[in-house]
């Protein structure tokens, strides 16, 4: 890519930041808004890369504040890379969040932080055969907790983009005297779509 490109990219991204904040802000107070989005995430302590369909609802209550829910599913047979052995890692997981978000930005472009304590459930091996290869599962559900930060640019009355870095924790009980860590991190990112509920 050229000078040339460079400079008239350039200058289309600012055109485009400038004309946004002439527009009217889309960001306010009971404004409804949703997504879902695969997001691709990392298990720090299995080496492991899933896939979760990543879903949330939330809701504008102040300027800077709001609420919101939201749900990870991990997509079945879904880990693309495995550097441990298989008997470690869940056959399943998915994790539900609620909780408060942070706002900061003019207008359309926001910039996000949210926490959200939650539940994790996680379906571990239970038995293995005589060949070392698990036989059986057990479900284990234990507290959780994420942590999101990124950014949302409104475009228009009724769509946005977001992107979010995601982390979260939980320890998932294998035995009484055993639990295993399942620290993760991902990204999540995607067109999502809002609402005013009240009018001014």
């Amino acid at each position: 890519m050229g000078i040339q490109q460079k400079i008239t990219g350039l200058f289309l991204i600012v055109s485009t930041l400038i004309y946004s904040q002439e527009k009217p802000s889309y960001f306010q107070p009971s404004l409804l808004r949703a997504s879902a989005t695969i997001a691709p995430t990392r298990f720090y302590n299995q080496n492991t890369t899933v896939a979760f369909i990543n879903g949330f609802v939330e809701y504008i209550l102040e300027d800077k504040i709001s609420v919101r829910g939201e749900g990870f599913v991990m997509v079945p047979k879904s880990p693309i890379i495995m550097f441990n052995t298989p008997e470690i890692f869940q056959r399943n997981c998915n994790g539900w969040y609620a909780g408060f978000g942070y706002h900061l930005g003019k207008k359309n472009w926001k910039m996000d932080i949210h926490a959200e304590p939650g539940i994790l459930a996680s379906e571990l091996v239970k038995n293995y055969n005589q060949y070392n290869v698990p036989e059986s599962y057990q479900w284990s559900v234990n507290p959780s907790y994420l942590i999101k930060i990124g950014t949302t640019f409104y475009f228009s009355k009724v769509c946005h983009f977001f992107a979010e870095i995601n982390f979260s924790d939980a320890w998932a009980r294998k035995t009484p005297y055993a639990s295993l860590s399942m620290k993760q991190y991902g990204i999540s990112a995607g067109l999502g779509f809002h609402l005013l509920t009240k009018r001014k």
